[in-house]
């Protein structure tokens, strides 16, 4: 069959995994070997190396003689540098690569039940999956064949399947996503024919398989150790992986069947530490059960509850909840969201499938790109089309372009369009010398409109032309993508300079100027000058996720680029969430790209343990604060900074999961962040007399060296910063405090006076620098430049010998992912 749309969608899920097609106006699943709609994302490597994927590789978990060779939930794994060893097979493998084999199924699922060799496919991942998971997810896609795989977030997917033929005026609708692996929250609008994403959150270790570690860790495995010969078994002990995966295996089992019944039993055979043989069976209550589960679901909860805030919307004004995922099935589960969400839920569309659905509907509006297109032979015409294949119109306009493969003229052609069901045509349009074309068609809602295209050369003869047929379908579509996470860039001074905002429109694209804070030398290993690339809403670069680095390096330099050099920076965000980074230095006139590694190193759980001990001295030590200053609201956010108790031990199961190290890690940021805000709470007082002096400082500094645009500008800050000490916003205000020091540094940049003060200032510290013969040149050479007059050879003798300083000096000076060396606004 010949497309010219992608129209197939996967779900590429943690647990399980589907694919659909859209046939018209109809997503239909395409069904597995076993006639199932969803396959188990399990991949099992016998010892000949022989791949299964899905039911039959899940089963293999009760084997004893290949435990060890099955693989499950690697979703959660994607974006780190985690490997899967297959012991029998002794083939090691990465979350991409594990991934593709699921995905290389569903491919071979579709070559067996349409017969065709799929090259293309909308792949769908959580809204809250960073842009290294993203990286990860299309790399898989690669890997599996797919030369074409447009990413799509998992909400948007099940959004457009359920609203995909509906005629709505305007409504709100909150995707609840419960899988197995991730969580997503997100509140749609549905409204003149588009689907929009108003706000979204989640949490990347947050589903189903939380709720069954809680069964096994909280249950099972205290039974177990009472009862029986089981000595460190926990999660942390690698000893034990197999006996627990299988073990998780069976009471998820057993939670499905809490679905319709009371109780249900866990029954699995393992061997204990003495290799006998234990027959295990516990018996499994619902209200055990819910025990569990309810403090997980509440979390997903308090997601939804903040979504709704953020963008100040009532529970009355979302229409419906549209419930996704495997878990939202049991009614206990919806009885706790209906209590706690005050809104209708809805679950019309299967929440196993919905997800596959809506990514084939979405497929439906992607083109064929790249080598995903069939091209003209001898003889034929390329059609190169413009135009969106699912919209609210009527009359769709099409843009496009006939060319000839031997580039030959097409002046005097003409091409039609027929709508093959109704019979319509548009007419012949006469084609110029370049085939340009334009068309507007007629279509008609609640089927798929497929239009022939018809070319005639100039004595009236039919050619052949590829494609030889559009499809278009009168449907909500999706109007753009939104960036799920601010991306930044990490200043000197541990500053995040937002490029893209979290809610902006994909792709985006945006470029910033900076200066060079230091001298990078040409020639020098060892001299880089660090440009970081992260994620996330906090104004600290530390607090947020790193994805990658930009480094200027000195072995890269045809010459020195000195202190104060311009650098602009040009980040690039496309629809699929990848992202590519820039520098430009005009001196050199060359350009450097970024190779962000998004394959992140897993956490080390160790290094975890000790940085949390830090912060809980820290908390401590606020606690102590608080109490002196009688600060209620820095007492709350201590209070709520985080448990502990939970971190470490999930730090402790770190040890032998790296999933578990991977929640430990984003607990323990979130740990550090709120008691950040309880230190910026106690710091309040200071930070606005900081902010009053800062401004008295600039009054005096402009007064003297300023120009009227600076003095404007003086008085706009300090009227802004009343406002905000007025409203005891601190974060603002401390943004405002940056701008101040920025116009300070400025002015005072610009003046000779400073640079000398400046030198003559280090000059007092020559002791202290590392290389004291290094530094009495550099001191010779700075009086020499004062001599002349040559400030800006005065500037980056000052840099050097700020180089010069020992490693603790700067260091304590300097936090944040880019040292001494980096970027300045």
């Amino acid at each position: 069959m010949s497309r010219t749309t992608i129209d197939f969608g996967i779900d590429l899920g943690t647990t399980n995994s589907a694919i659909a097609v859209l046939r018209g106006t109809i997503p239909d699943i395409i069904k597995n070997n076993d006639d199932h709609d969803i396959s188990p994302s399990a991949v099992f490597i016998d010892k000949r190396g022989q791949c299964y994927v899905g039911q039959r590789a899940k089963n293999r978990q009760e084997d004893d003689s290949s435990a060890d060779d099955v693989y499950l939930e690697f979703k959660r794994r994607m974006g780190t540098d985690h490997k899967y060893e297959f012991k029998t097979s002794a083939r090691i493998m990465t979350p991409e690569q594990v991934s593709a084999e699921v995905l290389k199924s569903l491919r071979g699922d579709v070559q067996q039940r349409l017969g065709e060799d799929l090259q293309a496919s909308v792949i769908t991942v959580p809204a809250a999956f960073e842009a290294k998971q993203c990286a990860a997810t299309k790399k898989a896609g690669e890997l599996a064949g797919f030369s074409l795989c447009p990413l799509l977030q998992e909400p948007v997917a099940a959004a457009l399947a359920h609203g995909f033929q509906s005629e709505v005026t305007k409504e709100f609708w909150l995707i609840y996503d419960f899988g197995g692996g991730t969580f997503d929250a997100a509140i749609m609008k549905a409204e003149e024919g588009s689907i929009s994403v108003v706000n979204h959150g989640g949490d990347n270790y947050l589903g189903g398989s939380d709720i069954d570690w809680a069964i096994v860790e909280k249950l099972i495995i205290p039974e177990l150790t009472a009862n029986h010969n089981f000595t460190g078994l926990s999660r942390g002990n690698n000893k034990w992986r197999s006996t627990l995966a299988r073990i998780k295996n069976n009471v998820e089992s057993a939670k499905i069947q809490l679905s319709r019944s009371d109780s249900a039993f866990v029954e699995c055979k393992f061997k204990d530490d003495s290799d006998e043989v234990i027959d295990f069976e516990y018996k499994l209550t619902r209200g055990a059960l819910i025990a569990l589960a309810e403090p997980l679901i509440m979390r997903s909860v308090e997601i939804c509850k903040r979504v709704l805030k953020e963008k100040h919307l009532e529970p009355s004004a979302i229409e419906k909840v549209i419930l996704v995922g495997g878990p939202t099935l049991a009614p206990y589960f919806r009885e706790i969201l209906s209590t706690n969400l005050g809104i209708q839920l809805d679950h019309s569309v299967d929440p196993l499938t919905v997800v596959a659905k809506g990514a084939a509907v979405f497929a439906g509006t992607q083109r064929l790109e790249g080598k995903a297109v069939p091209k003209a032979a001898v003889g034929q015409f390329d059609v190169d089309l413009k135009y969106k294949p699912i919209g609210a119109d009527q009359d769709p306009t099409v843009r496009g372009e006939v060319k000839a493969p031997s580039g030959a003229s097409v002046e005097g052609f003409s091409i039609e369009f027929g709508n093959q069901k109704t019979h319509w045509r548009s007419g012949k349009i006469p084609l110029k010398a370049e085939g340009r074309f334009k068309v507007n068609l007629l279509a008609e809602k609640g089927d798929q409109n497929v239009f022939s295209i018809e070319l005639w050369d100039a004595k009236g003869g039919k050619q052949v032309v590829v494609p030889d047929k559009l499809t278009y379908t009168i449907g909500l579509a999706i109007s753009e993508q939104p960036i799920i996470n601010s991306i930044a860039v990490a200043l000197v001074g541990n500053v995040a300079d937002v490029f893209f905002k979290k809610g902006d429109a994909l792709p985006a694209k945006a470029t910033r100027v900076y200066r060079s804070s230091a001298t990078v030398k040409k020639g020098e290993s060892g001299d880089v000058l660090k440009v970081p690339v992260v994620e996330g809403e906090i104004e600290h670069a530390d607090r947020n996720r790193l994805l990658g680095t930009l480094e200027i390096i000195g072995t890269n330099l045809r010459r020195d680029v000195p202190a104060g050099s311009e650098i602009e920076v040009t980040l690039h965000f496309d629809a699929s969430r990848i992202l590519r980074a820039k520098a430009y230095i005009p001196m050199l006139d060359e350009e450097f790209e970024a190779v962000i590694d998004y394959n992140g190193s897993s956490p080390d759980a160790k290094r975890l343990l000790q940085e949390l001990d830090s912060e809980l001295k820290r908390q401590g030590s606020l606690r102590n604060k608080a109490g002196d200053a009688d600060d209620d609201k820095a007492e709350e956010l201590l209070d709520g900074a985080g448990d502990a108790d939970d971190i470490r031990k999930k730090l402790e199961a770190g040890k032998g999961d790296p999933v578990a190290a991977n929640q430990a890690e984003k607990l323990l940021l979130e740990f550090k962040i709120n008691l950040d805000r309880a230190e910026d709470s106690l710091k309040w007082p200071a930070l606005v007399t900081e902010v009053n002096n800062a401004l008295d400082e600039l009054d005096t500094l402009v007064d003297k060296h300023g120009n009227s645009g600076q003095r404007e500008k003086v008085d706009q800050f300090r009227e802004q910063a009343n406002v905000l000490i007025e409203q005891k916003h601190s974060e603002p205000l401390r943004k405002k405090f940056r701008q101040i020091t920025d116009l300070h540094n400025e002015i005072l940049f610009e003046q000779p006076g400073f640079w000398l003060g400046f030198f003559n200032y280090l000059v007092e510290d020559r002791a202290k620098m590392k290389d004291q013969d290094a530094a009495d040149r550099l001191i010779d050479q700075g009086r020499q430049f004062i001599n002349k007059g040559n400030v800006q050879g005065l500037r980056n003798v000052v840099s050097q010998l700020l180089g010069l300083l020992p490693s603790e000096i700067a260091e304590a000076k300097q936090r944040g992912y880019t040292g001494d060396k980096g970027l300045l606004k």
